[in-house]
């Protein structure tokens, strides 16, 4: 599995979700209903398993399933 794949997998089974089910487009509060809480515990999740630091000013703009992907993946690179 890739890296993308891997991450999209990670937010799938954090959200109890399958793969499938989830969009990349998916918007994080409207459609997946992820609160300042929720989203907070899915980016902490996120960190420990990838082992990257999110900043707080990375994590303000979050809109998309799919900007998690690339904040990820960006944070990887570093």
């Amino acid at each position: 599995m890739n890296q993308e794949g891997e991450i999209l997998q990670a937010i799938a089974d954090h959200l109890g979700l399958s793969v499938e089910d989830l969009d990349r487009n998916s918007l994080l509060k409207e459609e997946l209903n992820l609160g300042l809480i929720e989203l907070n515990d899915l980016l902490s999740d996120l960190s420990q398993k990838f082992d990257v630091s999110l900043s707080p000013e990375e994590i303000e703009d979050l809109k998309k399933v799919n900007d998690i992907i690339v904040l990820i993946e960006d944070n990887l690179l570093d």
